[in-house]
């Protein structure tokens, strides 16, 4: 991997980036942010009742709360939510977009780590973070398709937007969420910043949509693209999209595997001693230890972590309060 520092100037951000090489192919960019504000600029806030909210500086532009048995999560959508980046010039978004495209997919995603860490209103925070062309937890169910005869695309982002700035997030009948929250409502087809990104699409130039995967949420939130993803949707095109999400890190991964060897001598000593014994079958239980072993050390440890959250500052009555600013019947019924 090689190397990089970069400073976020403005925004207080430091950072090392690195290629994710696996099996000679490249498969993101690592982001190890060192230092930030105390606080994310896009961050996510808990507090008691399975209560939480999303608070952009000083505005809290989503609210939710999850059901008492996780069945689903409520949410409700504000208003005042800025893009994390600034907008994306026409000129950049032709240089890269007319890149080779064995290329064009590693430049997005090195641009938009350019992009997070100089905002002051975007998610990062100290981590390890995970940049993406690729989505890997959006849900696929039978009305998506199969891999060997993909689902029309307007079928599938039918599936997996939720658009309205209230609603719900299934957890029970897909086994979770894995689906796609716009943090503000979507244009219409016809919209005039729309049909200029049609014209991208259909030219094979459009920037890619920014997807930030909340798992308290158990879904992404769409937080850059919103026109971009109307554009695609209404040139039936499936939308180049960049994804950012909370990864292990290589102190964790350490910890991990030190805690799966342990793990692994406990259980071969235990299964020696049945082994000794005679007892049937424990010659083929160390055959399986001694795989699992293996598959624990080598299986890639760059997934998902759970999205740190900040407590919400006063409590339960100040959750309740922004709900009753921003729909009071809602409010009400969310108590």
């Amino acid at each position: 991997m090689d190397v990089e520092e970069i400073q976020g100037g403005a925004s207080g951000l430091r950072a090392h980036r690195a290629d994710l090489i696996l099996g000679a192919r490249w498969h993101g960019l690592l982001l190890d942010v060192t230092s930030a504000p105390r606080r994310a600029g896009l961050a996510v806030e808990v507090t008691g009742g399975r209560r939480l909210q999303i608070q952009q500086g000083s505005t809290v532009v989503l609210l939710a709360r999850q059901h008492h048995a996780y069945h689903h999560v409520d949410y409700l959508r504000s208003n005042g939510y800025r893009s994390v980046v600034p907008p994306i010039r026409s000129v950049e978004t032709r240089q890269l977009g007319e890149a080779p495209a064995a290329d064009r997919d590693m430049r997005w995603v090195y641009r938009f780590a350019d992009l997070l860490t100089t905002s002051r209103v975007g998610p990062l925070y100290p981590s390890r973070w995970l940049l993406q062309a690729s989505a890997p937890y959006l849900r696929y169910v039978a009305a998506c398709g199969s891999v060997l005869k993909p689902a029309p695309i307007a079928d599938r982002w039918s599936e997996l937007l939720v658009d309205g700035g209230a609603g719900e997030l299934d957890w029970y009948g897909h086994g979770g969420s894995g689906l796609v929250l716009p943090m503000r409502q979507m244009s219409r087809h016809g919209d005039a910043r729309v049909k200029a990104y049609r014209k991208q699409v259909l030219d094979g130039t459009v920037a890619p949509i920014l997807l930030w995967w909340v798992s308290s949420l158990d879904c992404y939130l769409l937080v850059d693209g919103h026109d971009r993803l109307a554009a695609c949707l209404a040139e039936v095109v499936e939308p180049p999209l960049v994804t950012l999400t909370a990864v292990v890190d290589a102190d964790e991964v350490d910890r991990r595997n030190a805690w799966s060897v342990r793990r692994h001598v406990e259980t071969v000593t235990h299964i020696e001693r049945e082994i000794a014994k005679g007892t049937p079958g424990a010659a083929g239980a160390l055959v399986t230890e001694q795989r699992r072993l293996a598959d624990d050390l080598v299986t890639p440890n760059f997934y998902a972590k759970p999205t740190r959250g900040w407590m919400v500052p006063g409590g339960v009555p100040a959750w309740n309060r922004a709900a009753d600013l921003a729909d009071p019947a809602w409010a009400e019924d969310h108590r």
